[in-house]
């Protein structure tokens, strides 16, 4: 088990965490716009495909199993945050419709997943068990429309706000996945919110970098990937919102950019935003520890393909 921990674990978020501690604190990489806003994106991208394949092997595409698709989300995740970059810097005047048009184009790919693997010469199936088009559509319109909606927050607060904000969301969905008796979304979630924490005390040593817009894509796909999977391929006894209200936490950041909030002192803002956020990822955690699982021990690649 230690041996699992290290190598699914802890060398994961070493590596992801000293990709986005690398590019930020040093100042030539911080000064490379690129790849200021996307490095976050890519660290998240890193440490969960590498938490995967320490755990299953690499996934092959089209993959073989449906649970491969987790891993293959962290591929998507890297591929999104070189990107997002390309929208503009979220410290300039936003560019439009680069903008809205990579939303478009990141919610369509990750709606025609399945289609994409068929093509490819894989087998005509669903993305998880159960799913069908709805679910995929549904995948790409919250893809996009959160990847645009939290677009206004990125701009609107560089530094530690939105890696913590992904710190604590991530890291409830580590329990709720451990809930649901799947050991490799645990980690995969574990690794990602592990990353996210080496980033906001990157951010909060180099001047308050932004994620950016491709940091922000990356870990949004990642949201929308982990809860669906989650929810489909596990036998959890505990109600699909939960997965929904945990991955969806950091919207709650959105309202809370207004008149009001902004007089606050810079550290009373902060901790109000991260303590939304904690709370809606908390009362999901609750849920779904109360609730228990009717996993199957013996299977901790996900429940069934």
């Amino acid at each position: 088990m230690i041996k699992t921990v290290i190598f699914s674990m802890i060398l994961p978020v070493l590596a992801g965490g000293g990709l986005v501690a690398l590019c930020w604190l040093l100042p030539p990489l911080r000064k490379w716009r690129w790849l200021s806003s996307a490095c976050f994106g890519l660290a998240l991208a890193v440490g969960v495909f590498a938490s995967f394949v320490a755990e299953n092997g690499v996934p092959p595409f089209p993959p073989s199993e449906r649970a491969q698709w987790v891993g293959l989300a962290a591929v998507l995740a890297a591929i999104f945050a070189i990107l997002g970059p390309m929208t503009g810097s979220a410290e300039r005047e936003r560019k439009w419709p680069a903008t809205e048009l990579v939303a478009c184009l990141a919610g369509a790919i990750v709606a025609g997943l399945p289609l994409i693997a068929e093509l490819a010469g894989g087998e005509a199936k669903s993305m998880f068990s159960g799913t069908g088009p709805a679910d995929q559509i549904a995948m790409g319109l919250a893809t996009a429309f959160g990847f645009l909606a939290l677009d206004k927050v990125v701009e609107a607060r560089p530094g530690v706000t939105l890696p913590l904000a992904f710190f604590i969301t991530f890291a409830a969905l580590a329990p709720i996945a451990d809930a649901a008796s799947w050991i490799t979304l645990t980690f995969l979630a574990a690794v990602a919110a592990g990353t996210s924490l080496v980033a906001a005390l990157a951010a909060r040593f180099s001047g308050g970098p932004s994620i950016g817009r491709g940091g922000l894509l990356a870990a949004t796909v990642l949201l929308v990937v982990f809860p669906v999977a989650g929810y489909r391929q596990t036998y959890g006894e505990f109600p699909w919102w939960v997965w929904g209200v945990a991955a969806g936490a950091p919207i709650v950041l959105l309202p809370l950019e207004n008149p009001w909030i902004a007089k606050l002192p810079p550290w009373a803002g902060l901790t109000l935003r991260l303590l939304c956020v904690a709370a809606l990822a908390g009362i999901a955690v609750v849920v779904a520890i109360q609730s228990g699982s009717g996993g199957d021990d013996l299977n901790d690649y996900g429940g069934f393909d």
